[in-house]
């Protein structure tokens, strides 16, 4: 578990499966998560409770809650790692609406690119962001990442963008 002053962030837990179901299910998401069918309940069920190993599956989530409260309010993912470049790609949701613009990605992701860096001994993170959601291109510029290209995306142009953790 990674902690922060306002938030923690911890792997998925089996009670989780109501929540991730609906927040996958939230089409307004779908344009950050690049999801583009509606999950059953028992798809969400099989994922949420499934062996979750970063180098095994080359991906990861991990749940963001509240300090005070517990309460999930989003994800971070890393995807697709690729441990001979020392990559991975990262992409964060505030999935809870009134949980949004108040910090919490600037947390998260302050947590995970320092647990990147100092556990991971990672040297190359990636995220996509799409063209038009500029208030998550200001946050990951604000960590120092760097627009590299357009990129198509499931049929999609998005912007590629990398931080180097040695530079940074």
């Amino acid at each position: 578990m990674l902690s922060g002053s306002n938030i923690f962030l911890r792997e998925l837990h089996s009670t989780d499966v109501d929540v991730m179901l609906k927040w996958e299910n939230d089409q307004n998401n779908w344009k950050v998560s690049g999801t583009r069918k509606l999950f059953a309940k028992a798809e969400i069920e099989v994922f949420v409770n499934s062996k979750h190993d970063l180098i095994q599956d080359k991906q990861i989530r991990y749940v963001i809650c509240l300090n005070d409260s517990g309460k999930p309010i989003g994800t971070i993912d890393l995807f697709e790692f690729d441990a001979a470049k020392k990559a991975v790609g990262i992409g964060v949701l505030i999935a809870e609406t009134p949980f949004r613009n108040k910090g919490f990605a600037t947390e998260t992701l302050m947590l995970m690119v320092e647990f990147c860096r100092n556990e991971l001994k990672l040297v190359n993170l990636f995220c996509n962001i799409q063209k038009d959601n500029s208030t998550s291109i200001r946050l990951f510029e604000k960590f120092g990442f760097q627009f590299i290209e357009e990129r198509l995306l499931e049929e999609e142009l998005v912007n590629y963008y990398e931080l180097n953790l040695l530079s940074h």
